[in-house]
């Protein structure tokens, strides 16, 4: 099959996922949906087994990620992070605890490895499945790898309705209570940012010379990695770099959307975690249900109870500590849509409805980022190194 074709069918198929997790507000995610459509494809042979591979995606996508886990690290605003200090305490306390009770859990029905995998992407989703698929490809894990695709896909389902339902029950104590408006109004003015160390003049911030910046960063993670003899993943060293140099000035804020890559890129690297299902039978997917629930069940479980003790230690209210643990289930953007959609309902004026949004959406935002990039990472490159 020419590479064209192949492509083509990947760029369809990922088109009409997006689409539909648009119009379901991400409850229905694009992985999910993707993976469905390539599952029935393989299954019933209206797709090849080789599509990934005659497509030319799956090798350059693997470059690819890299770049994607240093672009990750740009987006960690330490200043902004500080502000943020208890809503960060809540959204890692949270994932960390979900993290526990599943390895935890699966030590105890001696399904240690399923609890490996699963506890990190739960605690973040997508950069920590990158991570811990391409350990498991090295390991020659297949199952795992269907299990982990499953985590990410489905974890959604779980996560979404009990942070809009947290949020909804916060938006409705806070306008009881007479708090919105001195919460509301809490903030801090904005500073000029100062020239840091390694900022290249604005010449440099062409399309093409940013994408070579983040080249450099991960090629050099790269090099670091083969220096620590793969003691650290190669990807967490893009993480970590991502966030230096970004402290530094070489690298900028939003640096995909400014080269106008991000479409592609994103979609190369959905490419990558999906490579495993041309060779997923259903024999396999039935397999993993039941280790799939228990994950789902039990992380929701100790995120909860590690909430009810994170609010009382940081005087936050239980609603809100479950919303911003629950964060690590989904991510960006639909923590931003869960805040606004929850101002949107539950407010009865403009006023009410745009002082409930300027307190709830910073707070998800924060805990969103801070799951699925600084606890998830970390976590899954700790965790790989215990997989047998």
């Amino acid at each position: 099959m020419a590479g064209i074709l192949p492509l083509t069918i990947l760029l369809a198929l990922y088109a009409v996922s997006e689409i539909i997790s648009r119009k379901t507000h991400a409850l229905v995610n694009t992985v999910l949906t993707i993976s469905v459509f390539a599952l029935l494809g393989f299954w019933t042979h209206l797709l090849p087994k080789d599509l990934f591979t005659n497509s030319g995606v799956e090798a350059f996508g693997m470059a690819i990620v890299g770049i994607m886990l240093t672009t990750l690290g740009t987006t960690i605003n330490l200043a902004e992070l500080k502000r943020q200090a208890k809503v960060v305490l809540i959204a890692i306390g949270g994932a960390l605890g979900a993290c526990a009770l599943i390895v935890l859990v699966a030590s105890l029905l001696n399904r240690q490895n399923y609890g490996i995998v699963g506890a990190p992407i739960f605690a973040g989703g997508n950069a920590a499945t990158l991570v811990l698929l391409a350990a498991l490809k090295e390991a020659n894990l297949p199952l795992l790898a269907t299990y982990a695709l499953a985590v990410l896909t489905f974890q959604n389902f779980i996560g979404i309705p009990v942070a809009s339902a947290a949020l909804k029950k916060e938006a409705q104590r806070l306008l009881t209570s007479g708090e919105l408006t001195v919460a509301a109004a809490s903030g801090e003015p904005g500073t000029t940012p100062s020239r840091k160390p390694l900022q290249l003049p604005a010449q440099f911030n062409t399309p093409v010379f940013c994408l070579a910046k983040l080249g450099a960063v991960a090629s050099l993670s790269y090099g670091t990695s083969l220096l620590l003899h793969g003691k650290i993943n190669y990807l967490v060293i893009c993480f970590v770099f991502g966030i230096l140099f970004y402290q530094l000035g070489f690298l900028d804020d939003d640096m995909l959307n400014k080269t106008g890559s991000h479409g592609l890129i994103t979609f190369l690297v959905t490419v990558v975690i999906l490579g495993s299902l041309a060779n997923t039978t259903p024999q396999m997917v039935i397999s993993v249900l039941g280790p799939l629930l228990v994950c789902l069940l039990v992380g929701t479980i100790g995120l909860i109870l590690t909430a009810g003790l994170l609010s009382k230690l940081t005087h936050t209210s239980f609603p809100l500590t479950i919303a911003l643990g629950m964060t690590c289930t989904f991510g960006f953007p639909t923590t931003m849509l869960l805040a606004q959609e929850v101002a949107a309902s539950t407010g009865q004026t403009p006023a009410e409805r745009g002082a409930l949004e300027q307190y709830l959406l910073p707070k998800m935002l924060t805990a969103g980022l801070v799951t699925v990039t600084l606890v998830s990472v970390f976590f899954a490159g700790f965790a790989i190194n215990y997989l047998h």
